[in-house]
């Protein structure tokens, strides 16, 4: 008796500290400055739409949003953890919806949800956040979780972008932009599953600024152990990055990682974007068709494509290499490289390729982001 008597004064205390309201007209949550997310998360039902008022809520977090629940943000909506709060949003996720808030200053990553599916992160800004070098912490983490989509987000000055580990499709990951964004923008790690796609997402590193003990930039896009189905491949298309880190290895675009197998990287552009443009590290049924790639030189620059097999023991074969274009100054040299293989992962196909093509310039990251803005005009 006691203790259901102390489980109903918690509930009237939470509801007393919570003083967001309900719009009748539109049946959602309205979250004023100083309301308490937590309590709102817990007091209200599944499916529920919390609307977050423009201002800076500060110090706020939500742990396992019910399932079906909306979190949308006004213009001018921020969540700010004061560098004392370790996620904006974090547990497991079901069928929940994140988007038009800005997450910052928050200690380990800005949203990470470790188990769920059908997760929905749209037209987000994530700035200054996460922690160590970028391999466990991001501004997005996703652990162990089926059905994502993230577009429209803006990421800059954190330890790593994007990071999925044990995933599976569908997922897709397009539209975003990010800017210093630490380790990796993008990187699916042991992910696995039809309609996998990571496409028109636009990186960039420039000046100075990193977020703390940051990692540079070492891979723009990483396929790590991931594996699409043959019939659907993982499709890696109509990026762009611009700009690198000191690492070298770093590459733009790495595939087969670890082996992995059934993945295309088609229509991406690069321009200085790492020691090497589109590596593939291993893996079976790796195509790479129709890049664009710009290098001039510099201490680490290295290749524009390759092929060879860095990931044994697992089987490495069927890469093909076709109708890719390059300009690709080889610092250590000072001369053009283009293609390699070791020759260790037959067969290995290179066809129709335009190397070097003197055309090339950096002004193709603008010409490209043109073109992609305007794909649907």
């Amino acid at each position: 008796m006691k203790r259901w008597i102390s489980h109903l004064l918690l509930l009237i205390l939470s509801v007393v500290v919570f003083t967001g309201c309900k719009n009748a007209a539109s049946n959602q949550i309205i979250l004023e400055v100083g309301d308490n997310f937590q309590t709102a998360n817990d007091v209200y039902p599944e499916g529920t739409v919390f609307l977050v008022r423009s201002g800076v809520h500060l110090g706020k977090q939500v742990r396992n949003p019910k399932t079906g629940n909306v979190w949308i943000g006004e213009n001018g909506a921020i969540m700010d953890g004061l560098d004392e709060v370790s996620e904006a949003f974090t547990g497991t996720a079901v069928n929940v919806t994140i988007q038009g808030i800005e997450i910052r200053n928050y200690i380990d990553n800005g949203i990470f949800f470790s188990g769920g599916q059908n997760v929905i992160l749209r037209r987000l800004t994530i700035k200054d956040s996460g922690s160590g070098d970028g391999e466990m912490h991001a501004a997005i983490r996703l652990n162990n979780i089926e059905n994502i989509t993230i577009t429209d987000n803006f990421i800059t000055r954190v330890t790593s972008g994007i990071l999925h580990t044990d995933c599976t499709g569908p997922v897709l990951i397009r539209d975003n932009s990010g800017v210093n964004i630490g380790r990796n923008f993008i990187q699916l790690d042991k992910c696995q599953g039809s309609n996998i796609e990571i496409s028109y997402n636009a990186m960039e590193r420039v000046g100075d600024y990193l977020r703390g003990e940051a990692t540079d930039v070492v891979d723009w896009i990483s396929l790590y152990k991931s594996f699409g189905a043959p019939e659907s491949p993982i499709i890696v298309k109509f990026n762009r990055a611009r700009g690198h880190g000191n690492d070298k290895y770093g590459s733009f675009i790495m595939l087969g990682d670890g082996g992995g197998a059934n993945q295309v990287a088609m229509g991406n552009v690069g321009v200085n974007p790492g020691q090497v443009g589109i590596g593939i590290a291993g893996g079976q049924n790796i195509t790479v068709i129709e890049n664009t790639l710009y290098s001039r030189e510099w201490e680490f620059s290295n290749v524009a494509f390759y092929s060879a097999n860095y990931s044994e023991p697992f089987p490495c074969d069927h890469h093909l290499v076709r109708d890719n274009r390059s300009f690709w100054i080889k610092g250590s040299i000072r001369q053009q490289n283009n293609i390699w293989t070791d020759t260790m992962c037959d067969p290995v196909h290179f066809e129709d390729n335009y190397f070097p093509d003197f055309s090339l310039n950096p002004d193709i990251w603008f010409q490209a982001g043109e073109q992609f803005n305007n794909r649907d005009n």
